[in-house]
C-alpha cells in the first residue's frame, strides 16, 4: 500500500496541501536549485527516484528559529507512522512565545491562578510554495 507525506500549504491558492508519495523519496535537502547552502532557511527540495516526468519538489516555507529544523521535521515525517498511509509534515518553531517579564505589571509576572503571562505567542514555519520540477 502506498504511503504519503502530507504538506500542509498556506496560502498557495486552492491548494491547502500536497501528497508526495514517500516511496518515491531519496532525499530532502536544504537550500534551492541554486546550489548547496544557497536559501537553506526558507527553501528545501525533495528529491525523487521518479520515472514520470517530476524528480524534484521544491518547497518554500518561513524560516525555523533553529536552523536544521525544517530538514528534522521533513525527516521525522518520512520516518513516522509506519502503520499509517498518510504522515503530515510538521511546524517548526519560527518565533518564541515570549512571557510577561518577572517584575513586571502585574508585580509577580504572573497570570490567573499562577500561569505565566505570554505577550507574544509562539509562531511556527508555514509552507508557501510548492513547485514540481
Amino acid at each position: 500500500m502506498a504511503k504519503f507525506l502530507k504538506i500542509p500549504l498556506t496560502g498557495v491558492a486552492n491548494t491547502p496541501e500536497q501528497l508526495i508519495s514517500i516511496d518515491q523519496v531519496v532525499s530532502v535537502i536544504p537550500g534551492d536549485a541554486a546550489g548547496p547552502g544557497a536559501n537553506p532557511t526558507t527553501t528545501t527540495r525533495i528529491l525523487l527516484n521518479a520515472a514520470a516526468a517530476f524528480d524534484v519538489v521544491q518547497i518554500t516555507h518561513t524560516a525555523a528559529l533553529v536552523a536544521g529544523d525544517v530538514l528534522a521535521a521533513f525527516n521525522s515525517a518520512l520516518t513516522a507512522n509506519p502503520g499509517g498511509v498518510v504522515s503530515t509534515l510538521g511546524s517548526p518553531v519560527n518565533t518564541a512565545q515570549i512571557p510577561l517579564a518577572q517584575g513586571a505589571a502585574p508585580a509577580t509576572g504572573r497570570g490567573p491562578q499562577g500561569q505565566a503571562a505570554i505577550t507574544q505567542p509562539a509562531v511556527y514555519v508555514t509552507y508557501t510554495a510548492i513547485a514540481f520540477s
